[in-house]
């Protein structure tokens, strides 16, 4: 019986993780893709990047705690109609105080801590929640 190696092994581990990284069902990533160009499904939508690390008892003041498993899903305006396909939250279901932060906006200097505010990215997905 041949004696048990150590760097075999971690050589075999490293070459393991290495291969579950890559993703679409290849070792490598494609080399010809931009950055931040992953995408969800093959939908052509690059994945939610996810603002800040959103803790949910952070949010208790606002009650935004309930919506943090809303981060990613797509955010529907009042009065609009729900996507054909993923998850949506509606903005009927925020309870105000709330302010929807779209990017581009500007946010004014007043500050509310019982104020929920929900940071959108450029495809109306939820990527923060704070209060303030």
């Amino acid at each position: 019986m041949r004696a048990f190696r150590p760097r075999s092994f971690a050589f075999v581990c490293l070459v393991l993780s290495l291969a579950a990284c890559g993703g679409n069902g290849t070792i490598f990533p494609n080399p010809g893709a931009s950055p931040g160009s992953a995408t969800i499904m093959g939908g052509g939508m690059p994945s939610p990047v996810i603002r800040q690390p959103v803790l949910p008892e952070y949010l208790v003041g606002c009650r935004g705690h309930v919506l943090v498993p809303a981060l990613g899903m797509t955010f529907v305006p009042k009065g609009a109609p729900a996507p054909t396909a993923g998850q949506y939250i509606r903005e009927e279901s925020l309870t105000a105080p709330y302010r929807v932060v779209r990017p581009g906006d500007r946010m004014s200097q007043d500050r509310s801590s019982q104020r929920l505010n929900v940071e959108l990215d450029a495809y109306a997905r939820v990527i923060g929640l704070a209060c303030g």
